[in-house]
């Protein structure tokens, strides 16, 4: 089972293997980011027309309309859900706390009880034992999450140092080992273990610059599958825990998006390359992948998909930066530039329809991984923690003066676009380097650091003071860095995409920006969409507003004038 937009809009889908012919299980056109086969029923999240809301419902495995779990908790968000193979869910909701509560279900009666109560940070459960112990994490701001072991009363950090800044990424219980990756005391993620019995942490196995993300626990062979990241491409290894040793294995993608382990011992992994869309692959006895999911793109020939370049440069205090280039096959002239989200997010090898069309249509696009963005070290990551306008900009400044000294952008010839925090960093940019841009556009970005900050989900606020910054102690700061301050430096025409449901960069972020903008008689075209979050869900929409930059950037390389649009 999976959630797609297949037909446009995002539903439950399922194949019978070894039949590989998909069809839908529910028809609510609504996205899901959790699914779970239990006995003859599926559990799941469903969100509401992109307002980040996964709710957990559950339906029969034959399809039909999902039914909420609880009534009580519509309008919150369900974080995780873990099962443990005796028909018992434990999951973490918001619903009666901003800093969540961990639940436990007993699924045949239907019976919930409130087990942990979130009271110094956000907590989630991130795995749980048939024993009734479980594993949770404690989330302190963006780059540091503590995981405890809790057994009756008994909760036991599973590093030795828990105050010491650090993530967990993935965990995973077995009957003697708590097993995860970590990047604790080191720049880099690595598989540890945790000794249920004598409380013992250990490191097992790391890789030279790769971020070690995600782990399957194979019993049947005593392996474990392990999907890494580094920078912009994923690697799979395959570990032996009787014999202390792993190896690579090859993949048939750029980015694992997921793996799978079912309990015979077959792998599935959904992944994706930059000139590929999500497709799922099965992983036979062989070691040979199989393709079960089609990714041709309709009406697109075969082998016509943009691969971009993977290039390096210095930044102005000789930072190396990692971006990544798409070339058109007959370049217009224009160049654009794509700060990516995040902050702490990296622009991968991974299929954005929105550039291919954009690059076959003849503009030459650069995606720089600025100091901040993930999957380059622990510090790199650190870097853009409460200093969000500054390093990441000098970065992305760099990036241009490196693509002017190629022949591959010209100054005033530049069109800066990105989504959410790169949204931000387009309007940051049109305010303090206006001289580089020929327009703007601005999707889901942010305009004002301080309404940011007061508008915020409350689960996020006691992240944001690390992550952001203090309205009361960096006020000055966050006016310096907000985008709204320059808006009397903005010379080019823009164009703002926001979505109405938007619970992350509420849409006042952008309102605020086209009224300041028309005050000062900028062009700016508005596209809001009433059905939407901070993202796009819904293949119309989302079309709806490529084709509107399409036509905003047309009009820039033909010298139109943009006024009244």
């Amino acid at each position: 089972m999976f959630s797609t937009n297949l037909n446009g809009n995002y539903n439950l889908w399922a194949m019978d293997l070894p039949h590989s012919f998909h069809y839908p299980l529910t028809t609510i056109n609504q996205k899901s980011s959790l699914i779970h086969i239990d006995q003859d029923q599926i559990i799941a999240t469903f969100e509401k027309d992109g307002d980040e809301n996964h709710q957990l419902h559950y339906l029969p495995t034959s399809g039909g309309t999902p039914i909420p779990f609880l009534e009580k908790e519509a309008g919150s968000t369900c974080y995780h859900a873990c099962f443990t193979g005796n028909q018992e869910m434990y999951y973490s909701t918001n619903h009666e706390n901003p800093l969540l509560n961990i639940y436990k279900t007993d699924l045949p009666m239907g019976k919930t009880s409130l087990i942990h109560k979130g009271e110094k940070a956000p907590i989630v459960v991130a795995a749980a034992s048939r024993d009734g112990s479980y594993v949770f994490t404690e989330t302190y701001s963006n780059t540091h999450a503590a995981a405890f072991y809790q057994s009756g009363d008994k909760k036991i950090p599973l590093v030795p140092d828990p105050a010491s800044p650090h993530m967990i990424n993935d965990v995973f219980m077995t009957r003697d080992f708590v097993y995860f990756t970590t990047n604790y005391g080191e720049e880099f993620s690595y598989l540890a273990s945790f000794n249920l019995s004598t409380y013992e942490f250990h490191p097992v196995f790391s890789l030279e610059k790769e971020e070690i993300t995600s782990i399957q626990f194979n019993e049947t062979s005593n392996s474990i599958f392990i999907t890494s990241e580094k920078g912009v491409r994923d690697h799979l290894y395959g570990y032996d825990l009787s014999m202390g040793k792993g190896e690579r294995i090859e993949i048939p993608c750029d980015i694992v998006k997921k793996i799978k382990m079912t309990k015979k011992g077959t792998l599935f992994l959904l992944g994706i390359s930059a000139d590929k869309t999500d497709t799922i692959f099965k992983r036979e006895t062989d070691g040979k992948w199989t393709q079960l999911t089609n990714t041709k793109v309709l009406g697109v020939p075969e082998g016509s998909m943009i691969k971009p370049e993977i290039v390096h440069y210095e930044s102005k205090d000789g930072l190396e930066i990692e971006a990544l280039l798409f070339q058109p096959g007959k370049p217009n002239g224009y160049t654009i530039l794509w700060p990516h989200g995040g902050p702490q997010q990296t622009e991968r090898m991974k299929y954005r329809p929105l550039f291919q069309y954009l690059v076959h249509s003849g503009y030459t696009l650069f995606a720089p991984n600025f100091r901040g963005s993930k999957r380059y070290g622990a510090s790199f990551e650190k870097m853009v923690e409460r200093n969000w306008g500054d390093g990441p900009r000098h970065d992305c400044v760099a990036g241009m003066e490196w693509l002017i000294r190629k022949g591959l952008a010209e100054k005033g010839k530049i069109v800066a676009m990105g989504g959410s925090y790169g949204g931000y960093m387009s309007l940051l940019l049109a305010g303090r380097h206006p001289e580089y841009f020929s327009g703007i556009i601005d999707i889901f970005g942010i305009s004002n650091l301080l309404t940011f900050l007061e508008k915020s989900p409350a689960t996020w606020k006691p992240l944001m003071d690390q992550m952001v910054g203090n309205p009361e102690r960096d006020y000055d700061k966050l006016v310096r860095d907000s985008p709204i301050t320059y808006v009397d430096n903005m010379k080019s025409p823009m164009f703002i995409v926001h979505g109405k449901n938007d619970p992350r960069v509420k849409i006042e972020e952008s309102e605020s920006m086209v009224e300041q903008l028309t005050r000062r008689g900028i062009a700016v075209e508005f596209l809001v969409f009433d059905d939407e979050g901070h993202e796009f869900s819904k293949k119309r929409n989302e079309m709806q507003a490529y084709k509107g930059i399409l036509r905003f950037l047309d009009k820039l390389t033909a010298g139109e004038v943009l006024t009244g649009m």
